[in-house]
């Protein structure tokens, strides 16, 4: 499916390549008034509408899509004999977790990276930087940024402080868009004996492996966050009750009885979750948030309190 707006009051011509329908959906609300802009839902329409369409100014695109995904596009891009398609910036709108498909991005000729969940500013600062000339925002990261090791993040602030950035930037995209917002937290039952029995090092293993896991898991737009040395905190973009309870018992049936093998050890990968509805116009800050969400952990049982 293909989507034009073709009234705005620039000349600026933009394309949005990602195969979320909310993604697209968001990039349309923030990007529409502000650039003529075509959406696309794979690489494969995105480059039919790059060697065919009018001139296009600018990409954003995703990385994970089907047909032809945001790698390949790029690639073809930056291969294209066609020297004003070769030279547009092509910004990667991308998940926080998505650390070896961004360093295969940058190598593959990647302008710069925005994070998701985006909000307007993150792409409107784009469209200024990339086509207007003006200095970075703080929220759009290049090729440069210091990116924190473990948590993937594409900002350079710590976590947990990102996390509190990016649940307030989701706070205000749902409000706006009238949709419903779920927070999943996923603790690690036995990091501190792992720590005491084994080093710290092997219980980062097994957290490691958590974090791939639910990587797997978890769809491009959610944004999965380290915020205590053995909580993970997911924000669950456009997520009814129904629906984040019957991911938790999907995971939670996947991870039953997982163990994990590290040298001539076996590991057991023993998790708890939570769940948090928090209402859109809450008093409470993202860090009470948080907070509170320790508290979703009964430590007399090893059976999730899902709220």
């Amino acid at each position: 499916m293909l989507e034009a707006k073709k009234q705005a009051p620039t000349s600026r011509r933009v394309l949005f390549v990602d195969d979320s329908r909310l993604m697209r959906y968001a990039g349309d609300k923030f990007l529409s008034e502000h650039c003529h802009l075509t959406l696309a839902e794979d690489g494969e329409k995105a480059w039919r509408i790059l060697t065919q369409k009018n001139r296009i100014d600018l990409v954003f695109t995703d990385l994970m899509m089907p047909v032809m995904d945001g790698h390949e596009l790029i690639r073809s891009i930056r291969g294209s004999r066609q020297t004003r398609i070769r030279e547009m910036p092509v910004l990667v709108v991308t998940g926080a977790e998505e650390i070896s498909a961004r360093e295969k991005a940058m190598e593959a000729g990647a302008t710069a990276f925005i994070p998701k969940p985006f909000s307007a500013d993150d792409l409107t600062g784009a469209l200024r930087v990339h086509l207007d000339g003006e200095l970075p925002q703080t929220s759009l990261i290049t090729q440069d940024a210091d990116y924190p090791p473990e948590s993937g993040l594409l900002s350079n602030v710590p976590e947990p402080e990102y996390y509190y950035l990016r649940i307030e930037q989701a706070f205000s995209f749902h409000m706006r868009q009238n949709l419903e917002l779920a927070l999943m937290h996923i603790k690690l039952n036995n990091y501190a004996f792992l720590t005491r029995q084994y080093g710290k090092t092997w219980a980062e293993a097994v957290m490691r492996n958590l974090r791939y896991f639910l990587h797997r898991e978890l769809r491009q737009e959610d944004s999965l966050h380290r915020t205590a040395d053995d909580l993970y905190s997911i924000i669950l973009m456009g997520t009814h009750k129904s629906a984040a309870r019957a991911l938790v018992s999907r995971l939670r049936r996947s991870l039953a009885g997982a163990r994990i093998r590290f040298a001539s050890q076996e590991l057991e990968l023993s998790a708890r979750f939570g769940i948090q509805f928090p209402s859109l116009n809450t008093d409470q800050s993202p860090a009470e948030l948080l907070s509170a969400a320790h508290g979703l952990f009964d430590l007399s049982s090893r059976i999730p309190r899902i709220r």
